[in-house]
This record gives structure tokens, C-alpha cells and sequence, in this order.
């Protein structure tokens, strides 16, 4: 009865009917369209979300058509034809559900800090460039200043362009009747779509995005072996240590990305906490972060182009070209392959094999000789290394589900650009707590000096340092970035300096909009946010 109890504790049935589908099990379309609205009239908002509630896609309405797709893919092995689909997801900002719902105090005390106080205001201790007007308003920023955010955000997912483009012209088209005027439109495609389908999952950078997402504990029937997640047959029964799925995703409780679920408990990463207590209005909720990140693919290319000739002229690094200086800071190769298996070159088939391509760790490279301390992928997902936060599970606690797209076309650095550097991420991220999860990965480990371990020998730069790729300067020293290459040449660590000084950039990938908002379950849309 016990081990019965334990097990409903660590994987619950997942209400897949009332969950989002971008939230679990993740769109993963070609092709998305945003759509921002302010509220008019709450009343005639209310319809309007009653009306949108049967448009929205849930849980099991994607987890179902991505099965049919795997076992068509498996039969023809090829990708079906004619199997497409259109997917609507809803979310709500604070100043959104406030106008809502007349009555916030039964909500307030649940709610996330740093989605009540919105993204706008947490930008400069995020490390944000400061580019304010008088009155304090991120004047650049496309979506999001403080006078300027969206009461709802819509995402339009589609196998097809045109279906989209349908889809969020009847949503646009019955937000008007109702009142709702739209503040904000972007549309974002496969870099594919634009001619190259070896940039399929790419971003602009060149590098495969999206490898390494967490694993989530739950099922989906009264089936006790009817896994949200597949489960591994070779697992260690080690209560100490991470499980992994059977392509190597850390299994992390439900409740640490969907609210109103159990939670990973603090000190073993195989058991989980009952749910924290929240109101009906989040459960089978999510927060939603939206991050519209431009990406300065030249001023990075310039960069990995100096940095790597100023290698050159040294013998101990005389081997890394602008590709393999870029990989070093990401972390992998531009296939996905990680540095910490294949540190000498790229290896595409090692990236298709997803066990092998996540499931590694820096246990064996305390020092970043094959995969830099500062690397993005080792800042923001330290894996098998204790960290400055604790123990392991407490590390699982931190991850989020990323759901983002490239916007903008590629750049061909040999011809003029067509979009003037309008191209970079539309950055979605869904998590339990903001505060916790997402501005916790931005604050302590992308912008600081964190450092993973302590295996670094005396007079030897400690620090692990800035994350080059995502990580946010400080204006006190000119947004200047700059780390330490390692290498041990006859048991003797080499240190080289790579530095952005002289360069005249700032950053390479620049917040230019976004916010905070709440995706709730299609129960709370119909009963509560769309209730008369």
C-alpha cells in the first residue's frame, strides 16, 4: 500500500484534458505567430475567452497526434504526408487577470512575486541593458514597457504557414468584436522555411537548439506504467542521483513545471513532496516567460573570427578555428554533438543519438579543458556537478521547459541584409515559479561568476564567469566580456584571454521585449477567467 502511495505521489495522472499543450508535451511546429491584446471591456473579454477556450489546444489533443506522427514516421519511414495540425495556446498578464477577476485576494497570496511585478520591472536585475526615457520605460523594447503590455498572449503553432495565417486571423478577427485591441503580431518560421533544410532546429547562431529538456514524471492513465516520459530498463536504483529517461532527460516531478502537482523534493532526486497548496484558478497552470531575444550573428562572427586568429599564434591553442571558438562557448558543436565527448571536432552522428547526446556531465573535466566552466550549456544546466545551490535535487529544481523559435531570416554575411539585423529567439519558456526557475538560471548562474566545482588548481582564475552567449554585462564596465581558455600541456594549465575589448559591441543577443504571463488550465479559461 506504501510503495503504491509513493508511486501516485511521484507520478500522478496528469489532467490532460485541462493542460495546455505548449506546456506539455510542447508544439514543436515549423511555424508560430504571437498575438498580444489589451482588454476593453472586461465583460465582453469574458465572452470572448469563453468563445476561445474550445480554439485552445490541450495536453492530450498534441500527445496524442505526436504518437499517431511517431508511429507513422516508424511504418513509412518517412515523415507522413498529410499528417498537419494547427495548435492555440492562451496565456495572461497580471494587469490582465486583475482586470478580470474584481475580487484578487483569494489568488494574490499564490501567485508568483515576479509575475505580479512583470517583466519590465525585473529587466536591469536581470543585467538588461539600461535604455530607458525619462519616465523609465524601456523605450526600445517592442512589447513589454511598462505602459505597453499585453493583457493576453496568444501563441498560433502550424505544421503550414497558411493554416496559421488562418487561424490567427480568426482569433485577431473575434478579439475585435469583442472589444480587444491588438498591441502586438510576430511571425516566426523554421530557419528551413527559408530554403536550407540543413538548418532545420537551428538558431542563428548555427547551432541545434533545444537538446536537453527535462524529463516530466507523471502518466496518463490509471496504467501504472503509462509514463508521460519513458522510463529507462537499465535505471540504478539509486535513490542519491538523478533518473534519466531512456534518451537521457532527467525525470523531474510535474509540480516543478505544472502547478497543483507534487514537487521535487529537496534532498532526493527520486522522490517528490505533496503539491503546494493554490487556488482553482492555477491548477494545471503554468507561468509563461516571453523573451524576444535579437541575435547579433555579425558582431559574433567578428568576435570568434579575432579571438580564434589571436589563438592561432600560440601553440597551445593553435587548433581552434572561428567553429571550434564558437563551440567552445556554447558548449557543443553545431550539429548538438557536446565538447565533452567529442572535444576535438563535431561529430553529427553522435547529435542524432539523443542518449548518448544528453547524457553526459563535467565530473571528469573540473578544470573546462574539453568544455569551458563559462560555456552556456555547462552555466545554465550544470548536470552531474554540485553547485553553489545545493544538491542535486535541488539543481532539478531550477530547470525549465524551453519552447522557443528563431525569428528573421539566416544571415549570409556575403550579401546585404535584407531584415537590418531584425532576426534572433522568440524565447518562451514555461515554468512553476518564475522567480525561482527562470531569473534564478539569468541572476545566479548566466550572470555571475559562478563556479561549478572547486577542482581548479592555486593561481589558476577560479571563476567560472560570465555565459559569453546569453549572460548580461554590467554598465559599470561597458558590457565588456572577457574569460580564460584552459588547456594542461605536460601537467602545466595554460591560460589564454579571450576578450570583446576593442570590439565596440555590447552584447550579441539583446532583450528587445517580452513579459510575464499565466497560462491556466481550459477548466479555469470556461469557468473562471471567462465566467460572467
Amino acid at each position: 500500500m506504501t510503495q503504491a502511495l509513493d508511486n501516485d505521489l511521484l507520478e500522478p495522472i496528469l489532467d490532460g484534458s485541462d493542460i495546455q499543450g505548449n506546456i506539455v508535451p510542447g508544439f514543436n511546429k515549423d511555424h508560430r505567430t504571437l498575438l498580444g491584446f489589451t482588454i476593453g471591456n472586461p465583460d465582453e473579454s469574458k465572452k470572448w475567452i469563453k468563445l476561445i477556450s474550445d480554439q485552445i489546444s490541450t495536453f492530450y489533443e498534441v500527445y496524442s497526434f505526436s504518437n499517431a506522427y511517431k508511429s507513422e514516421m516508424q511504418r513509412l519511414r518517412t515523415e507522413p504526408m498529410g499528417l498537419i495540425a494547427t495548435w492555440t495556446n492562451i496565456a495572461f498578464s497580471y494587469p490582465g487577470m486583475k482586470k478580470l477577476l474584481k475580487d484578487m485576494r483569494q489568488v494574490d497570496p499564490f501567485l508568483d512575486n515576479a509575475f505580479k511585478n512583470g517583466l519590465h520591472l525585473s529587466s536591469s536585475s536581470l543585467g538588461d541593458p539600461a535604455d530607458q526615457d525619462a519616465e523609465g520605460h524601456v523605450s526600445k523594447w517592442i512589447i513589454g514597457r511598462a505602459d505597453d503590455i499585453p493583457d493576453i498572449f496568444l501563441i498560433v503553432d502550424s505544421d503550414l504557414p497558411e493554416n496559421m495565417e488562418i487561424k490567427a486571423h480568426y482569433i485577431a478577427e473575434t478579439a475585435s468584436k469583442h472589444g480587444l485591441k491588438k498591441i502586438y503580431e510576430e511571425i516566426a518560421h523554421d530557419l528551413s522555411y527559408y530554403g536550407n533544410e540543413q538548418l532545420r532546429g537551428h538558431e542563428h547562431f548555427g547551432f541545434k537548439d533545444g537538446i536537453s529538456q527535462p524529463g516530466i514524471r507523471g502518466r496518463i492513465s490509471n496504467n501504472p506504467t503509462d509514463y508521460l516520459t519513458p522510463r529507462s530498463t537499465t535505471t540504478v536504483n539509486d535513490s542519491n542521483s538523478p533518473e534519466f529517461s531512456p534518451d537521457g532527460k532527467p525525470l523531474i516531478a510535474p509540480g516543478e513545471f505544472i502547478i497543483g502537482y507534487p514537487v521535487q523534493n529537496f534532498n532526493y532526486p527520486r522522490r517528490a513532496n505533496p503539491a503546494d497548496p493554490c487556488p482553482e484558478l492555477l491548477k494545471n497552470g503554468s507561468y509563461l516567460v516571453y523573451r524576444r531575444l535579437r541575435q547579433d550573428v555579425a558582431g559574433f562572427e567578428n568576435f570568434a573570427k579575432r579571438e580564434s586568429q589571436k589563438l592561432s599564434n600560440s601553440h597551445e591553442f593553435s587548433n581552434i578555428n572561428p567553429t571550434r571558438f564558437k563551440s567552445l562557448i556554447v558548449g557543443r558543436w553545431p550539429s548538438g554533438a557536446p565538447l565533452s565527448k567529442s572535444p576535438e571536432q563535431d561529430n553529427p552522428e553522435l547529435a542524432k543519438d539523443k542518449h548518448n547526446n544528453n547524457m553526459f556531465g563535467y565530473i571528469d573535466d573540473f578544470s573546462g579543458f574539453k568544455t569551458p566552466v563559462f560555456s552556456h550549456i555547462r552555466k545554465i544546466n550544470p548536470r552531474d556537478l554540485s553547485t553553489d545551490d545545493g544538491s542535486a535535487s535541488k539543481t532539478l529544481k531550477r530547470k525549465i521547459i524551453r519552447r522557443g523559435i528563431p525569428f528573421g531570416p539566416p544571415l549570409d554575411l556575403a550579401k546585404p541584409d535584407p531584415v537590418n539585423g531584425n532576426r534572433g529567439l522568440l524565447f518562451i519558456s514555461y515554468q512553476a515559479s518564475i522567480r525561482d526557475q527562470f531569473e534564478f538560471l539569468m541572476r545566479k548562474w548566466a550572470n555571475s561568476a559562478f563556479n561549478p566545482s572547486n577542482g581548479f588548481s592555486p593561481g589558476v582564475h577560479h571563476q567560472g564567469g560570465l555565459d559569453l552567449v546569453i549572460g548580461q554585462g554590467k554598465e559599470n564596465d561597458n558590457r565588456i566580456r572577457h574569460n580564460y581558455l584552459r588547456a594542461k600541456i605536460n601537467d602545466k594549465i595554460i591560460e589564454a584571454k579571450i576578450t570583446t575589448e576593442g570590439l565596440g559591441l555590447l552584447d550579441w543577443v539583446i532583450p528587445t521585449g517580452g513579459g510575464y504571463f499565466f497560462s491556466p488550465s481550459v477548466s479555469s479559461l470556461r469557468n473562471i477567467l471567462g465566467s460572467p
